[in-house]
Protein backbone atom coordinates (compact mmCIF):
# COMPACT_ATOMS: atom_id res chain seq x y z
CA UNK A 1 0.00 0.00 0.00
CA UNK A 2 1.47 3.35 -1.10
CA UNK A 3 0.09 5.20 1.92
CA UNK A 4 2.14 3.26 4.46
CA UNK A 5 5.34 4.60 2.94
CA UNK A 6 4.43 8.12 4.03
CA UNK A 7 6.03 9.59 7.18
CA UNK A 8 4.23 8.73 10.45
CA UNK A 9 3.20 12.33 11.09
CA UNK A 10 1.43 12.43 7.71
CA UNK A 11 -0.35 9.17 8.49
CA UNK A 12 -1.43 10.61 11.82
CA UNK A 13 -2.89 13.63 10.03
CA UNK A 14 -4.81 11.35 7.67
CA UNK A 15 -6.33 9.59 10.68
CA UNK A 16 -7.14 12.91 12.33
CA UNK A 17 -9.05 14.20 9.32
CA UNK A 18 -11.00 10.98 8.74
CA UNK A 19 -14.41 11.85 10.26
CA UNK A 20 -16.03 8.42 10.24
CA UNK A 21 -15.21 5.99 13.03
CA UNK A 22 -16.38 3.18 10.72
CA UNK A 23 -13.89 4.24 8.04
CA UNK A 24 -11.11 4.27 10.62
CA UNK A 25 -12.10 0.80 11.78
CA UNK A 26 -11.87 -0.46 8.20
CA UNK A 27 -8.50 1.25 7.77
CA UNK A 28 -7.30 -0.30 11.02
CA UNK A 29 -8.01 -3.79 9.68
CA UNK A 30 -6.03 -3.24 6.49
CA UNK A 31 -2.54 -3.73 7.96
CA UNK A 32 -0.61 -3.82 11.22
CA UNK A 33 0.77 -0.30 10.86
CA UNK A 34 -2.68 1.23 10.47
CA UNK A 35 -3.96 -0.96 13.29
CA UNK A 36 -1.29 0.41 15.60
CA UNK A 37 -1.76 4.03 14.56
CA UNK A 38 -5.55 3.98 14.74
CA UNK A 39 -5.64 2.43 18.22
CA UNK A 40 -9.30 1.56 17.68
CA UNK A 41 -9.92 0.10 21.13
CA UNK A 42 -9.09 3.41 22.82
CA UNK A 43 -10.54 5.54 20.04
CA UNK A 44 -13.94 3.83 20.19
CA UNK A 45 -14.07 4.26 23.97
CA UNK A 46 -13.63 8.04 23.75
CA UNK A 47 -15.10 8.84 20.32
CA UNK A 48 -18.67 9.34 21.60
CA UNK A 49 -19.44 10.15 25.24
CA UNK A 50 -23.07 10.01 26.38
CA UNK A 51 -24.17 11.55 29.67
CA UNK A 52 -27.58 10.73 31.15
CA UNK A 53 -28.97 11.60 34.60
CA UNK A 54 -28.47 8.19 36.18
CA UNK A 55 -25.69 6.90 38.38
CA UNK A 56 -24.18 4.45 35.88
CA UNK A 57 -23.90 7.09 33.17
CA UNK A 58 -22.63 9.77 35.57
CA UNK A 59 -19.88 7.53 36.92
CA UNK A 60 -18.91 6.27 33.46
CA UNK A 61 -18.53 9.85 32.17
CA UNK A 62 -16.61 10.82 35.31
CA UNK A 63 -14.22 7.91 34.75
CA UNK A 64 -13.55 9.00 31.17
CA UNK A 65 -12.98 12.57 32.31
CA UNK A 66 -10.54 11.35 34.97
CA UNK A 67 -8.54 9.44 32.34
CA UNK A 68 -8.45 12.48 30.06
CA UNK A 69 -7.21 14.75 32.85
CA UNK A 70 -4.45 12.28 33.67
CA UNK A 71 -3.57 11.74 30.00
CA UNK A 72 -4.69 14.81 27.97
CA UNK A 73 -3.82 13.12 24.66
CA UNK A 74 -6.95 10.97 25.09
CA UNK A 75 -9.08 14.09 24.64
CA UNK A 76 -8.02 14.18 20.98
CA UNK A 77 -10.23 11.12 20.41
CA UNK A 78 -13.43 12.83 21.63
CA UNK A 79 -15.49 13.90 18.62
CA UNK A 80 -19.08 13.52 19.79
CA UNK A 81 -20.77 14.34 23.11
CA UNK A 82 -24.43 13.72 23.92
CA UNK A 83 -26.08 15.15 27.02
CA UNK A 84 -29.66 14.38 28.04
CA UNK A 85 -32.36 15.91 30.25
CA UNK A 86 -33.57 19.47 30.03
CA UNK A 87 -33.93 21.55 33.21
CA UNK A 88 -37.64 21.64 34.00
CA UNK A 89 -37.42 24.46 36.52
CA UNK A 90 -35.18 27.21 37.84
CA UNK A 91 -33.35 25.88 40.88
CA UNK A 92 -30.01 26.89 42.27
CA UNK A 93 -27.34 24.37 43.17
CA UNK A 94 -27.00 23.74 46.90
CA UNK A 95 -23.56 22.46 47.88
CA UNK A 96 -23.62 19.12 49.69
CA UNK A 97 -21.10 16.69 51.09
CA UNK A 98 -18.70 15.22 48.53
CA UNK A 99 -19.23 11.54 47.75
CA UNK A 100 -16.06 10.84 45.78
CA UNK A 101 -12.81 9.95 47.51
CA UNK A 102 -9.97 11.31 45.41
CA UNK A 103 -6.30 11.77 46.03
CA UNK A 104 -5.05 15.31 46.47
CA UNK A 105 -3.39 15.26 43.04
CA UNK A 106 -6.63 14.09 41.41
CA UNK A 107 -8.63 16.81 43.13
CA UNK A 108 -6.13 19.35 41.85
CA UNK A 109 -6.63 18.08 38.30
CA UNK A 110 -10.38 18.64 38.53
CA UNK A 111 -9.95 22.02 40.20
CA UNK A 112 -7.63 23.13 37.43
CA UNK A 113 -9.99 21.85 34.71
CA UNK A 114 -12.93 23.76 36.17
CA UNK A 115 -10.83 26.91 36.42
CA UNK A 116 -9.48 26.54 32.88
CA UNK A 117 -13.06 26.18 31.60
CA UNK A 118 -13.65 29.75 32.77
CA UNK A 119 -15.54 29.23 36.02
CA UNK A 120 -14.49 31.44 38.91
CA UNK A 121 -15.13 31.87 42.64
CA UNK A 122 -18.58 30.63 43.72
CA UNK A 123 -19.26 29.02 40.35
CA UNK A 124 -15.93 27.22 40.43
CA UNK A 125 -16.62 25.85 43.91
CA UNK A 126 -20.15 24.81 43.02
CA UNK A 127 -19.17 22.99 39.82
CA UNK A 128 -16.33 21.21 41.59
CA UNK A 129 -18.91 20.13 44.19
CA UNK A 130 -21.19 18.82 41.42
CA UNK A 131 -18.36 16.75 39.96
CA UNK A 132 -17.70 15.20 43.35
CA UNK A 133 -21.16 13.56 43.47
CA UNK A 134 -21.40 9.91 42.45
CA UNK A 135 -25.14 9.41 42.94
CA UNK A 136 -28.50 11.16 43.27
CA UNK A 137 -29.46 9.35 46.47
CA UNK A 138 -29.31 12.43 48.72
CA UNK A 139 -31.48 14.61 46.48
CA UNK A 140 -34.66 14.09 48.49
CA UNK A 141 -32.90 15.39 51.60
CA UNK A 142 -32.40 18.80 49.97
CA UNK A 143 -35.54 20.56 51.10
CA UNK A 144 -35.85 23.27 48.40
CA UNK A 145 -35.63 20.65 45.64
CA UNK A 146 -38.59 18.74 47.06
CA UNK A 147 -40.84 21.76 46.47
CA UNK A 148 -40.66 21.44 42.70
CA UNK A 149 -42.87 19.45 40.39
CA UNK A 150 -41.06 16.25 39.50
CA UNK A 151 -38.38 14.49 41.48
CA UNK A 152 -35.64 16.17 43.48
CA UNK A 153 -33.22 13.85 41.70
CA UNK A 154 -33.97 15.58 38.39
CA UNK A 155 -32.79 18.92 39.73
CA UNK A 156 -29.62 17.39 41.12
CA UNK A 157 -29.11 15.26 38.01
CA UNK A 158 -29.39 18.30 35.73
CA UNK A 159 -26.54 20.03 37.50
CA UNK A 160 -24.24 17.01 37.81
CA UNK A 161 -24.62 15.93 34.18
CA UNK A 162 -24.23 19.49 32.91
CA UNK A 163 -21.07 19.96 34.97
CA UNK A 164 -19.62 16.77 33.48
CA UNK A 165 -20.64 17.78 29.96
CA UNK A 166 -19.20 21.29 30.36
CA UNK A 167 -15.80 20.12 31.58
CA UNK A 168 -15.60 17.31 29.01
CA UNK A 169 -16.32 19.85 26.27
CA UNK A 170 -13.69 22.23 27.64
CA UNK A 171 -10.94 19.59 27.52
CA UNK A 172 -11.87 18.11 24.10
CA UNK A 173 -10.26 20.30 21.42
CA UNK A 174 -11.41 18.16 18.49
CA UNK A 175 -15.10 17.98 19.42
CA UNK A 176 -17.18 18.19 16.23
CA UNK A 177 -20.68 17.07 17.22
CA UNK A 178 -22.80 18.03 20.20
CA UNK A 179 -26.30 16.77 21.02
CA UNK A 180 -28.10 18.30 23.99
CA UNK A 181 -31.49 19.52 25.19
CA UNK A 182 -32.19 23.14 25.99
CA UNK A 183 -29.53 23.62 28.71
CA UNK A 184 -31.47 26.27 30.63
CA UNK A 185 -34.95 26.58 32.04
CA UNK A 186 -35.49 30.12 30.81
CA UNK A 187 -33.37 33.13 29.95
CA UNK A 188 -36.27 35.50 30.48
CA UNK A 189 -38.13 34.25 33.57
CA UNK A 190 -36.37 34.45 36.93
CA UNK A 191 -37.62 32.34 39.78
CA UNK A 192 -35.56 32.24 42.95
CA UNK A 193 -36.27 29.15 45.09
CA UNK A 194 -36.62 29.57 48.82
CA UNK A 195 -34.18 28.30 51.36
CA UNK A 196 -33.15 28.48 54.96
CA UNK A 197 -31.39 31.65 56.19
CA UNK A 198 -27.70 31.60 55.42
CA UNK A 199 -28.01 29.05 52.59
CA UNK A 200 -25.75 30.03 49.69
CA UNK A 201 -27.17 29.60 46.19
CA UNK A 202 -25.44 29.57 42.83
CA UNK A 203 -27.45 31.69 40.34
CA UNK A 204 -29.90 29.52 38.41
CA UNK A 205 -27.73 29.42 35.28
CA UNK A 206 -26.68 25.87 34.55
CA UNK A 207 -23.01 24.93 33.91
CA UNK A 208 -23.36 23.93 30.26
CA UNK A 209 -25.45 27.00 29.54
CA UNK A 210 -22.79 29.22 31.13
CA UNK A 211 -19.94 27.57 29.25
CA UNK A 212 -21.67 27.93 25.87
CA UNK A 213 -22.73 31.53 26.50
CA UNK A 214 -19.17 32.50 27.36
CA UNK A 215 -17.65 30.71 24.37
CA UNK A 216 -20.19 32.02 21.86
CA UNK A 217 -19.86 35.60 23.10
CA UNK A 218 -16.11 35.67 22.42
CA UNK A 219 -14.85 32.51 20.67
CA UNK A 220 -11.36 33.94 20.25
CA UNK A 221 -10.96 34.10 24.01
CA UNK A 222 -11.48 30.37 24.66
CA UNK A 223 -9.56 27.32 23.51
CA UNK A 224 -12.50 24.89 23.33
CA UNK A 225 -15.37 24.56 20.83
CA UNK A 226 -13.13 25.83 18.03
CA UNK A 227 -13.89 22.78 15.87
CA UNK A 228 -17.57 22.25 16.73
CA UNK A 229 -19.46 21.84 13.46
CA UNK A 230 -22.82 20.23 14.14
CA UNK A 231 -25.30 20.69 17.01
CA UNK A 232 -28.52 18.77 17.57
CA UNK A 233 -31.02 20.10 20.11
CA UNK A 234 -32.98 17.31 21.77
CA UNK A 235 -36.68 18.14 22.09
CA UNK A 236 -38.17 14.67 22.36
CA UNK A 237 -39.16 13.51 25.83
CA UNK A 238 -38.39 16.77 27.57
CA UNK A 239 -41.94 17.67 28.60
CA UNK A 240 -44.03 16.17 31.36
CA UNK A 241 -47.29 16.50 29.44
CA UNK A 242 -47.98 14.08 26.58
CA UNK A 243 -44.32 13.50 25.90
CA UNK A 244 -43.75 11.40 22.82
CA UNK A 245 -47.03 12.33 21.09
CA UNK A 246 -47.30 16.09 20.62
CA UNK A 247 -44.93 18.57 19.07
CA UNK A 248 -43.01 20.04 22.01
CA UNK A 249 -41.67 23.56 22.65
CA UNK A 250 -38.20 24.71 23.55
CA UNK A 251 -36.66 28.17 23.22
CA UNK A 252 -34.92 27.23 19.98
CA UNK A 253 -33.87 30.80 19.21
CA UNK A 254 -31.99 31.16 22.49
CA UNK A 255 -30.56 27.67 21.99
CA UNK A 256 -29.09 28.62 18.61
CA UNK A 257 -27.64 31.77 20.18
CA UNK A 258 -25.46 29.52 22.34
CA UNK A 259 -23.51 28.28 19.30
CA UNK A 260 -24.22 30.53 16.30
CA UNK A 261 -21.04 32.61 16.62
CA UNK A 262 -18.57 29.73 16.95
CA UNK A 263 -15.88 29.78 14.24
CA UNK A 264 -16.46 26.31 12.74
CA UNK A 265 -20.20 25.92 13.30
CA UNK A 266 -22.04 24.63 10.23
CA UNK A 267 -25.35 23.06 11.12
CA UNK A 268 -28.06 23.04 13.76
CA UNK A 269 -30.98 20.64 13.79
CA UNK A 270 -33.87 19.34 15.84
CA UNK A 271 -37.00 17.19 15.67
CA UNK A 272 -40.59 17.41 17.02
CA UNK A 273 -40.33 21.15 17.73
CA UNK A 274 -43.17 23.63 18.05
CA UNK A 275 -43.03 27.24 19.17
CA UNK A 276 -43.08 28.45 22.74
CA UNK A 277 -46.15 30.54 23.45
CA UNK A 278 -44.48 33.19 25.57
CA UNK A 279 -40.89 33.34 24.37
CA UNK A 280 -39.56 36.85 23.77
CA UNK A 281 -36.38 35.65 22.09
CA UNK A 282 -35.58 36.91 18.58
CA UNK A 283 -32.75 36.47 16.09
CA UNK A 284 -31.09 39.42 14.40
CA UNK A 285 -30.68 39.28 10.59
CA UNK A 286 -27.21 38.21 9.49
CA UNK A 287 -26.08 37.38 13.02
CA UNK A 288 -25.36 33.66 12.68
CA UNK A 289 -22.50 31.58 11.28
CA UNK A 290 -24.89 28.62 10.95
CA UNK A 291 -25.29 27.69 7.29
CA UNK A 292 -27.35 24.49 7.47
CA UNK A 293 -30.70 24.12 9.27
CA UNK A 294 -32.51 20.80 9.75
CA UNK A 295 -36.03 21.06 11.20
CA UNK A 296 -37.70 17.67 10.91
CA UNK A 297 -41.06 16.53 12.29
CA UNK A 298 -41.70 20.14 13.35
CA UNK A 299 -44.65 22.55 13.34
CA UNK A 300 -43.41 26.13 12.95
CA UNK A 301 -45.11 29.23 11.61
CA UNK A 302 -43.76 31.21 8.70
CA UNK A 303 -42.43 34.11 10.84
CA UNK A 304 -40.45 31.61 12.91
CA UNK A 305 -38.88 30.03 9.82
CA UNK A 306 -38.09 33.47 8.41
CA UNK A 307 -36.30 34.50 11.59
CA UNK A 308 -34.06 31.45 11.21
CA UNK A 309 -33.29 31.85 7.50
CA UNK A 310 -32.66 35.59 7.75
CA UNK A 311 -30.38 35.17 10.76
CA UNK A 312 -27.88 33.19 8.66
CA UNK A 313 -25.06 35.10 7.04
CA UNK A 314 -24.98 32.39 4.37
CA UNK A 315 -27.64 29.68 4.14
CA UNK A 316 -26.43 26.61 2.25
CA UNK A 317 -28.97 23.98 3.26
CA UNK A 318 -32.50 24.17 4.62
CA UNK A 319 -34.72 21.24 5.52
CA UNK A 320 -38.19 21.61 7.02
CA UNK A 321 -40.64 18.73 7.41
CA UNK A 322 -43.83 18.28 9.35
CA UNK A 323 -45.43 15.05 10.58
CA UNK A 324 -44.77 12.31 13.08
CA UNK A 325 -46.38 14.21 15.96
CA UNK A 326 -49.84 15.25 17.06
CA UNK A 327 -50.86 18.90 16.85
CA UNK A 328 -52.22 20.52 20.00
CA UNK A 329 -55.96 21.27 19.94
CA UNK A 330 -56.09 19.90 16.36
CA UNK A 331 -54.81 23.24 15.00
CA UNK A 332 -52.42 22.93 12.09
CA UNK A 333 -49.60 25.37 11.45
CA UNK A 334 -50.01 26.78 7.92
CA UNK A 335 -47.15 26.97 5.45
CA UNK A 336 -47.08 30.23 3.48
CA UNK A 337 -45.25 29.67 0.16
CA UNK A 338 -45.06 33.35 -0.74
CA UNK A 339 -43.54 34.28 2.60
CA UNK A 340 -41.12 31.36 2.54
CA UNK A 341 -39.74 32.21 -0.89
CA UNK A 342 -39.20 35.79 0.24
CA UNK A 343 -37.45 34.53 3.39
CA UNK A 344 -34.85 32.54 1.43
CA UNK A 345 -34.27 35.13 -1.32
CA UNK A 346 -31.30 36.71 0.50
CA UNK A 347 -29.51 33.39 -0.05
CA UNK A 348 -29.95 33.04 -3.81
CA UNK A 349 -26.20 32.77 -4.34
CA UNK A 350 -25.39 30.34 -1.52
CA UNK A 351 -28.37 27.95 -1.08
CA UNK A 352 -27.38 24.48 -2.31
CA UNK A 353 -29.98 22.12 -0.83
CA UNK A 354 -33.68 22.80 -0.18
CA UNK A 355 -36.04 20.15 1.20
CA UNK A 356 -39.58 21.23 2.13
CA UNK A 357 -42.24 18.70 3.15
CA UNK A 358 -44.87 20.94 4.73
CA UNK A 359 -47.06 21.70 1.73
CA UNK A 360 -49.93 19.63 3.11
CA UNK A 361 -50.55 22.70 5.29
CA UNK A 362 -50.31 25.06 2.32
CA UNK A 363 -53.75 26.56 1.75
CA UNK A 364 -53.10 29.11 -0.97
CA UNK A 365 -53.37 26.92 -4.07
CA UNK A 366 -57.02 26.44 -5.00
CA UNK A 367 -58.72 26.27 -8.38
CA UNK A 368 -59.29 30.01 -8.56
CA UNK A 369 -55.53 30.58 -8.44
CA UNK A 370 -55.25 29.23 -12.00
CA UNK A 371 -56.62 31.02 -15.04
CA UNK A 372 -58.04 29.42 -18.18
CA UNK A 373 -54.56 28.95 -19.65
CA UNK A 374 -53.30 27.10 -16.58
CA UNK A 375 -51.26 30.14 -15.59
CA UNK A 376 -50.45 30.40 -11.89
CA UNK A 377 -51.41 33.74 -10.40
CA UNK A 378 -49.15 35.25 -7.80
CA UNK A 379 -50.77 34.59 -4.45
CA UNK A 380 -52.08 37.97 -3.31
CA UNK A 381 -54.09 36.69 -0.36
CA UNK A 382 -51.02 35.68 1.62
CA UNK A 383 -49.64 38.24 4.10
CA UNK A 384 -47.62 41.07 2.58
CA UNK A 385 -44.72 40.19 4.83
CA UNK A 386 -43.94 37.04 6.72
CA UNK A 387 -43.81 38.61 10.16
CA UNK A 388 -47.52 39.39 10.41
CA UNK A 389 -48.28 37.37 13.56
CA UNK A 390 -45.38 38.77 15.55
CA UNK A 391 -45.34 42.37 14.49
CA UNK A 392 -48.82 43.71 13.79
CA UNK A 393 -48.73 45.87 16.93
CA UNK A 394 -45.01 46.67 17.11
CA UNK A 395 -43.79 49.45 14.75
CA UNK A 396 -40.11 48.79 15.50
CA UNK A 397 -40.39 45.15 14.57
CA UNK A 398 -42.60 45.94 11.59
CA UNK A 399 -39.69 47.92 10.18
CA UNK A 400 -37.59 44.76 10.29
CA UNK A 401 -40.30 42.95 8.37
CA UNK A 402 -39.45 45.03 5.32
CA UNK A 403 -36.22 43.05 5.08
CA UNK A 404 -38.35 40.22 3.79
CA UNK A 405 -41.36 42.07 2.42
CA UNK A 406 -39.31 43.87 -0.24
CA UNK A 407 -37.63 40.72 -1.49
CA UNK A 408 -38.64 38.59 -4.42
CA UNK A 409 -37.31 36.03 -6.84
CA UNK A 410 -37.84 32.72 -8.58
CA UNK A 411 -36.33 29.26 -8.57
CA UNK A 412 -34.06 30.01 -11.52
CA UNK A 413 -32.31 32.78 -9.57
CA UNK A 414 -30.92 30.35 -6.98
CA UNK A 415 -27.61 29.94 -8.75
CA UNK A 416 -26.03 27.31 -6.45
CA UNK A 417 -29.05 25.06 -5.87
CA UNK A 418 -28.04 21.43 -6.46
CA UNK A 419 -30.76 19.41 -4.70
CA UNK A 420 -34.44 20.31 -4.50
CA UNK A 421 -37.21 18.29 -2.82
CA UNK A 422 -40.70 19.85 -2.81
CA UNK A 423 -44.34 19.15 -3.64
CA UNK A 424 -45.50 19.62 -7.26
CA UNK A 425 -47.64 22.71 -6.53
CA UNK A 426 -44.87 24.47 -4.68
CA UNK A 427 -42.37 23.56 -7.41
CA UNK A 428 -44.45 25.30 -10.09
CA UNK A 429 -45.18 28.28 -7.86
CA UNK A 430 -41.49 28.64 -7.01
CA UNK A 431 -40.58 28.35 -10.70
CA UNK A 432 -42.92 31.23 -11.57
CA UNK A 433 -41.50 33.30 -8.73
CA UNK A 434 -42.66 35.92 -6.28
CA UNK A 435 -42.33 39.62 -7.19
CA UNK A 436 -40.80 42.10 -4.79
CA UNK A 437 -44.00 44.11 -4.47
CA UNK A 438 -47.46 42.85 -3.66
CA UNK A 439 -49.70 42.59 -6.71
CA UNK A 440 -53.36 43.57 -6.64
CA UNK A 441 -56.11 42.02 -8.74
CA UNK A 442 -56.15 45.25 -10.80
CA UNK A 443 -52.49 44.60 -11.63
CA UNK A 444 -53.46 41.42 -13.42
CA UNK A 445 -56.06 43.21 -15.57
CA UNK A 446 -53.22 44.83 -17.52
CA UNK A 447 -52.57 42.51 -20.47
CA UNK A 448 -48.95 43.63 -20.87
CA UNK A 449 -48.30 42.87 -17.23
CA UNK A 450 -49.87 39.43 -17.56
CA UNK A 451 -47.71 38.71 -20.59
CA UNK A 452 -44.65 39.56 -18.49
CA UNK A 453 -45.57 36.73 -16.12
CA UNK A 454 -46.74 34.37 -18.85
CA UNK A 455 -45.95 30.77 -18.01
CA UNK A 456 -43.04 29.06 -19.66
CA UNK A 457 -42.43 25.36 -19.32
CA UNK A 458 -40.75 24.14 -16.16
CA UNK A 459 -37.38 23.17 -17.73
CA UNK A 460 -36.77 26.81 -18.64
CA UNK A 461 -37.28 27.92 -15.04
CA UNK A 462 -34.84 25.57 -13.31
CA UNK A 463 -31.40 26.74 -12.18
CA UNK A 464 -28.55 25.41 -14.30
CA UNK A 465 -26.83 24.09 -11.17
CA UNK A 466 -29.65 21.64 -10.29
CA UNK A 467 -28.50 17.99 -10.10
CA UNK A 468 -31.29 16.28 -8.14
CA UNK A 469 -35.05 16.88 -8.08
CA UNK A 470 -37.60 15.13 -5.86
CA UNK A 471 -41.24 15.88 -6.73
CA UNK A 472 -43.69 14.94 -3.97
CA UNK A 473 -47.42 14.44 -4.39
CA UNK A 474 -47.51 14.09 -8.19
CA UNK A 475 -49.88 11.57 -9.77
CA UNK A 476 -50.43 11.49 -13.51
CA UNK A 477 -53.95 12.28 -14.63
CA UNK A 478 -54.99 14.33 -11.64
CA UNK A 479 -54.10 17.72 -13.12
CA UNK A 480 -53.59 18.50 -16.82
CA UNK A 481 -51.23 21.40 -16.13
CA UNK A 482 -49.07 19.25 -13.89
CA UNK A 483 -48.90 16.53 -16.54
CA UNK A 484 -47.85 18.99 -19.25
CA UNK A 485 -45.13 20.48 -17.08
CA UNK A 486 -43.80 17.08 -15.99
CA UNK A 487 -43.78 15.81 -19.60
CA UNK A 488 -41.68 18.81 -20.61
CA UNK A 489 -39.40 18.28 -17.63
CA UNK A 490 -38.79 14.60 -18.42
CA UNK A 491 -38.18 15.30 -22.10
CA UNK A 492 -35.60 17.89 -21.11
CA UNK A 493 -34.01 15.46 -18.63
CA UNK A 494 -33.85 12.57 -21.10
CA UNK A 495 -32.29 14.80 -23.76
CA UNK A 496 -29.21 15.11 -21.56
CA UNK A 497 -29.05 18.86 -22.08
CA UNK A 498 -29.11 19.71 -18.37
CA UNK A 499 -26.98 19.06 -15.30
CA UNK A 500 -29.80 17.05 -13.67
CA UNK A 501 -28.65 13.54 -12.82
CA UNK A 502 -31.75 12.20 -11.07
CA UNK A 503 -35.48 12.97 -10.87
CA UNK A 504 -37.70 11.01 -8.48
CA UNK A 505 -41.43 11.07 -7.77
CA UNK A 506 -42.61 10.88 -11.39
CA UNK A 507 -43.35 7.20 -12.02
CA UNK A 508 -44.33 6.50 -8.42
CA UNK A 509 -46.02 9.07 -6.20
CA UNK A 510 -44.04 10.11 -3.15
CA UNK A 511 -46.55 10.94 -0.39
CA UNK A 512 -46.19 14.12 1.60
CA UNK A 513 -45.99 14.28 5.38
CA UNK A 514 -49.01 15.16 7.52
CA UNK A 515 -49.64 16.16 11.11
CA UNK A 516 -51.36 13.59 13.30
CA UNK A 517 -54.80 14.47 14.64
CA UNK A 518 -56.21 11.33 16.22
CA UNK A 519 -56.29 11.15 20.00
CA UNK A 520 -54.19 8.01 20.24
CA UNK A 521 -52.04 7.79 17.11
CA UNK A 522 -50.56 4.43 16.24
CA UNK A 523 -46.93 3.94 17.22
CA UNK A 524 -46.03 3.31 13.58
CA UNK A 525 -46.88 6.92 12.71
CA UNK A 526 -45.15 8.54 15.66
CA UNK A 527 -41.59 9.77 15.48
CA UNK A 528 -39.42 9.45 18.57
CA UNK A 529 -35.74 10.05 19.17
CA UNK A 530 -35.36 6.77 21.04
CA UNK A 531 -36.88 4.74 18.21
CA UNK A 532 -35.70 6.56 15.10
CA UNK A 533 -32.69 8.56 16.23
CA UNK A 534 -31.54 11.56 14.22
CA UNK A 535 -29.46 11.81 11.06
CA UNK A 536 -27.59 15.03 11.76
CA UNK A 537 -24.27 13.39 12.66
Amino acid sequence: MALVSLPPDILTQIIFYTPSIADLAALSRSCRLWHSLCDMKTREKFHCITIRPNEDSINHAFGLLMKILKCPKLADYVRHIEHYQRPERNASWIEIEEHRSLKAAERDLFREAVHEAGFRESEENAIFNMLMQDSLKDADDIQPYSRYYGSAGEVMGNYITQALAAILISVSPNLENLAMPQPFFSHTVVHAPGGSPGTEYLPYYYPLDRLLQRANADPSNVFYLQNLRRVYFIVDETCFFERGKNYLPIDFFDCTKLVNNLPSIESVGTDSLCEEDYSESRLEPGSSNISRLYLNHCALRMPYLAYLTLSCKELREFQYRIGGRRVAAAVTVPFNPRGFIKAICPHKVTLEILDIDAEHNMYYFDNYDIDDNYRWKIDDRAPNFVYDDYYHSDPELQSKASLCGNMGGSLKEFLSLRRLSVRIEFLLYFAQGVPKERLSDRYWENEATRDEYEDSMLPNELPESLEYLCVRGYERGENAMHDAQIDALMAHFESGSSQIKEIVGIDECIPHSEDLFIQEPEEAYLWSLGKHGHNLF
